[in-house]
């Protein structure tokens, strides 16, 4: 494939990005600066060294907001913060702070990354290799996702069985601001999912009643039902919060043991793990 036949592709790959779904298909990552594409070099370090031939193909995998991460070809996930020089590289089981990503359009057909952990932009070394060191977004940070069509079925994992009874004691609920809030410290909060799915969560001031409905990946609380007694304001907020998240909820994905519930445009708005 002809550098001017990728450029034909990236309108389709600007379309996919701001639709804000699940991407279904590889990107490829080409630096603008450069044109090179993004290969995998040994230990699994991010370089913008390559051509079409031996470009690395990945997975954009859409967490809250503008947030992401990014799948490569064997599963696993583009890590940033690899040695002193903050280098990106695949190989990370999970999807933690390390692994995020926030995703800005920079203008035009052309992206940019900054590291969900230290806050820097994704620019290139002097030897080509992907570090999350820019202080401010530039032409250096600037990139090109191309999609390069759909990843074979037998390449993407099986989705994991989830063990939905017993008790949840991590909760986290996105607010307005798309900020993602844990109970307020001290807090014993129990998210308790009975066999029957009804739901018990208490917070250590009032406790939420509702019922869990499954069919597939759609997923939705009845409404909640929430005992009166006054309490701290801060912990009351986050009980308001939570109820109120649970009536949008729409949809939930499984992932590295926790479930995040998604309202209907996909965003994520509840998160429980053991």
């Amino acid at each position: 494939m002809t550098f001017q036949t990728f450029r034909t592709l990236i309108a389709a790959a600007v379309v996919t990005l701001s639709l804000g779904a699940p991407a279904m298909a590889d990107v490829v990552i080409q630096w603008a600066s450069s044109n090179n594409n993004v290969t995998l070099q040994s230990g699994g370090i991010l370089a913008a060294v390559g051509n079409t031939r031996n470009a690395a193909r990945f997975e954009i995998v859409r967490l809250e907001g503008r947030r992401i991460a990014l799948r490569a070809s064997d599963g696993s996930y583009v890590r940033a913060g690899v040695g002193q020089q903050t280098l990106l590289a695949s190989g990370s089981p999970h999807i933690r702070g390390w692994e995020t990503f926030v995703l800005d359009s920079a203008g035009g057909d052309t992206f940019s990354l900054r590291s969900q952990q230290n806050g820097k932009f994704v620019e290139l070394d002097a030897s080509g290799r992907l570090a999350a060191t820019a202080d401010i977004r530039n032409f250096q940070t600037q990139l090109r996702l191309i999609t390069v069509g759909e990843r074979p079925q037998a390449q993407r994992p099986e989705r994991p069985q989830v063990e939905w009874t017993g008790t949840w004691r991590q909760v986290w609920v996105t607010t307005p601001d798309g900020r993602r809030r844990s109970a307020p410290r001290g807090t014993d909060v129990r998210f308790t999912i009975a066999r029957d799915m009804t739901v018990s969560i208490t917070a250590g001031c009032n406790t939420i009643g509702s019922r869990l409905t499954l069919r597939g990946q759609r997923a939705t609380f009845a409404p909640a039902m929430m005992t009166r007694m006054r309490c701290d304001n801060v912990l009351q907020r986050f009980e308001q919060r939570l109820a109120g998240a649970m009536e949008a909820v729409h949809s939930f994905e499984y992932r590295e043991g926790q479930i995040a519930f998604l309202n209907a445009r996909g965003h994520t708005i509840l998160q429980i793990a053991r």
